[in-house]
């Protein structure tokens, strides 16, 4: 499963889980997720994903 952390600053804020398995889906909702983090958060954030087992 991949899930993506939400970093401001060097400080974890939050951790996303997509609903999908599938690539396309996932990127679209990463698209989505990236300009409300933006928003919510500022110009200052990183998303990382890495893959829980």
């Amino acid at each position: 499963m991949i899930v993506y952390d939400i970093v401001v600053n060097g400080e974890l804020k939050e951790t996303i889980q997509p609903r999908k398995n599938r690539l396309k889906e996932i990127y679209d909702y990463m698209l989505e997720q990236t300009r409300l983090m933006k928003a919510k958060y500022g110009e200052n954030v990183v998303i990382t994903g890495r893959i829980v087992y």
